[in-house]
């Protein structure tokens, strides 16, 4: 699961708008349970991201979490 901050990749096979382009995890949109052909139950959450590439598509986007590649993790703030 991604959390706030996560620095992400539009995986090639997405929307090709937005393939390989670069970008930073806002929150989660909405979460849907579905059953795949086998019969069970899945979970499919989608993220708001803000695209940051150079000469990309500025703005934010909705995108599947299986669209997404993982870069980094947001790093943790010290009370």
């Amino acid at each position: 699961m991604l959390t706030s901050g996560d620095r992400v990749k539009i995986k090639d096979y997405a929307f090709r708008y937005f393939a390989n382009q670069v970008g930073r995890v806002e929150h989660v949109v909405h979460r849907e349970e579905y059953f795949d052909d086998d019969g069970k139950l899945q979970e499919r959450t989608y993220y708001l991201v803000d695209l940051d590439s150079p000469n990309a598509v500025q703005g934010s986007h909705i995108f599947p979490e299986d669209h997404l590649i993982l870069l980094s993790k947001a790093g943790k703030e010290n009370d």
